[in-house]
């Protein structure tokens, strides 16, 4: 029995997912026929691949021999073959994976979505939210094609990586609160902190102790969207990239302040895999994002 590209992409998402709905999922097939191809490939291969290990499937020696072994060779196909189709928004039937953080998430959407269904209205979109430690994994198991998102390195050897935007960061508060003036004002209010690290602690933090000063961090979140139910109603502030703030004052009554203190701006960047370079289809929906987030810049 002979091993088509189908069954050896099959293979590697079944080895990097380690679960059969998901990799199902990331290749866009029905369970069965994944379960199906598993089964072929055991047939094959003289070998169970992949075995069950609690609620996850662990892969045999032999199966990350052979993932590590294809998939560079899968990846140059599939780009030589991305690069010689073409791309009819207005005809196409297929889904965008895109990652980004949730700040980058409450920019793009819902405008992101509705110029899509607008001038593609056969694709889909799967947004995956993470951060500059989750998202290059994303990319480099094929979760996601293309990521947007401060990325603090280069997210693999094989990425494609483009900066699109420096904001600057700045102070989001109630409303009704007391504005932000002065360094003075911006060191006694207590302070809410989006922390992916799980610190209470940042580049806020950095350029304050330069300059002999501290804050009190009485907050730490996950996540950006968590500030419309902290901030509303109370004193703390948060500092935060312009975009972020300027899409948070438009869905609750917050305020925004320039921030008094020197903190150089974020860099978010367009991340892609190689396999998705040449694809005309991805280069399109790249192009979408680039100007659905440049469309989301603060006036």
């Amino acid at each position: 029995m002979s091993l088509d590209h189908g069954l050896l992409r099959t293979l590697v998402a079944l080895v990097e997912e380690r679960n059969v709905t998901r990799a199902a999922r990331r290749l866009g097939l029905a369970q069965p026929t994944v379960s199906g191809a598993l089964a072929r490939l055991r047939d094959a291969l003289g070998d169970p691949l992949l075995v069950r290990d609690g609620r996850r499937l662990a892969p045999t020696a032999r199966a990350l021999a052979l993932v590590a072994e294809v998939t560079p060779h899968l990846d140059a196909i599939d780009a030589a073959v991305a690069g010689t189709t073409s791309f009819e928004p207005g005809q196409a039937r297929r889904v965008f994976r895109l990652g980004c953080t949730d700040a980058v998430a409450f920019a793009l959407l819902p405008a992101l979505s509705a110029r899509l269904r607008q001038a593609a209205p056969g694709c889909d979109l799967l947004l995956r939210t993470g951060d500059f430690r989750t998202l290059p994994d994303l990319i480099a198991t094929g979760a996601v094609s293309t990521a947007l998102a401060y990325l603090r390195d280069d997210p693999s050897a094989t990425a494609r990586i483009r900066a699109v935007r420096r904001s600057p960061w700045v102070v989001l508060r109630d409303a009704a609160s007391r504005p932000i003036t002065d360094l003075d004002g911006f060191c006694e209010r207590p302070h809410a902190l989006v922390t992916p690290s799980g610190d209470l602690g940042g580049v806020v933090d950095d350029a304050l102790a330069s300059e002999g000063r501290t804050r009190r961090v009485a907050l730490g979140l996950t996540s950006f969207a968590l500030l419309l139910a902290a901030l509303p109603g109370g004193d703390l502030v948060a500092t935060v990239p312009d975009f972020v703030a300027a899409r948070l004052a438009a869905l609750a009554p917050l305020a925004v302040d320039p921030c008094p203190v020197a903190v150089a701006p974020v860099v978010n960047s367009l991340a892609w895999s190689a396999v998705a370079d040449r694809d005309p289809g991805e280069r399109w929906f790249r192009a979408l994002v680039r100007e659905t987030f440049a469309a989301a810049e603060p006036r």
